[in-house]
């Protein structure tokens, strides 16, 4: 149980790192729209959907890993024995 529970850390921390992207970009994204007559507003407007775009659809993919492992049995990790 205490590694899948490691498991479950390791994915929580992706899982926050991709929000904090996908608050930056969301950020980002109104920045522009709301400087819309900015000098290159409409080019950084479009980078910053993308990079949006680029998290949201890995915050999907984290999901669905989560799901995953939350539903699979306990296994503990085999020793690497090469000796």
């Amino acid at each position: 149980n205490n590694y899948k529970d490691r498991k479950m850390n390791i994915l929580e921390a992706v899982e926050s790192s991709l929000q904090s992207r996908m608050d930056k970009h969301a950020f980002d994204i109104n920045v522009w729209v709301n400087n819309q007559h900015a000098e290159g507003a409409l080019d950084k407007l479009l980078t910053s959907i993308s990079k949006y775009e680029k998290a949201a659809s890995e915050f999907e993919v984290l999901k669905k890993i989560k799901d995953q492992v939350s539903s699979e049995p306990p296994v503990e990790p085999v020793a690497n024995n090469e000796d």
